[in-house]
């Protein structure tokens, strides 16, 4: 969920911006924390299991809990906010956006220290898409820019330029609320700000979290040029 106004009550605020920028003013109690940099292969059982770990481990260190919202801020609905709000809301957190309107409230300057709770984690897997469930034909947006999508692409994709997107345009791409689609970019950073404004617009967007990092890399996958 996008916030437009207040976020919820008790959220735990995760302020996604750089270190310096953190440094020079950020919301009270708020935790600095940029999610944005994952890269990892996510094919089988294993591996799937493991980034359940990882993510488990994460939110006991900074106190996160299911029964809790989770607020992510920058500024703007940033690549860098999107993909953190995504891998949390990955690891079955209740996530909401805040991209404006929290600017006037980041006084403070001391970092907050996280309140650690046990791990966990539960893999939110109707959000996530994977290479081998793309191979089996599930409908795809390459949100690339129209060179990357001509220099390499997965097939039957269909490229529609992030830039294409916007909080109420669902319809003029052709998706109905409630219609399944996966998204993909080049390492799943894009593709997380698609997902999210698709979401917001109740279409049932799965986000292919690897993309042409992963789906290049893989010997078995095909490539269209």
């Amino acid at each position: 969920m996008i916030v437009r106004e207040q976020p919820p009550e008790n959220a735990l605020l995760i302020d996604s911006r750089s270190p310096a920028e953190y440094a020079s003013g950020h919301l009270e109690g708020a935790l600095n924390v940029d999610l944005s940099g994952f890269q990892g292969r996510l094919r089988s059982a294993e591996e799937l299991g493991q980034l359940e770990a990882a993510l488990a481990d994460l939110n006991g260190r900074i106190g996160a809990s299911p029964d809790r919202p989770v607020v992510v801020y920058d500024r703007g609905l940033s690549t860098r906010l999107s993909k953190t709000a995504f891998m949390l809301a990955l690891g079955g957190l209740q996530v909401h956006l805040w991209p404006q309107g929290w600017e006037a409230q980041a006084t403070m300057q001391t970092p907050s220290q996280p309140q650690p709770g046990p791990p966990w984690a539960k893999l939110n897997r109707d959000i996530l898409l994977t290479a081998d469930e793309v191979l089996r034909g599930k409908p795809l947006l390459d949100v690339r820019e129209p060179n990357e999508h001509a220099s390499g692409r997965i097939p039957g994709a269909q490229n529609v330029p992030l830039g294409a997107f916007s909080p109420t345009n669902a319809a003029e791409l052709g998706l109905q609320p409630g219609q399944e689609v996966g998204v993909h970019c080049r390492s799943g950073a894009r593709s997380s700000t698609a997902f999210w404004l698709l979401r917001e617009q109740g279409i049932k967007a799965k986000n292919y979290l690897g993309s042409m990092l992963e789906w290049e890399s893989q010997g078995d996958l095909p490539v269209e040029r």
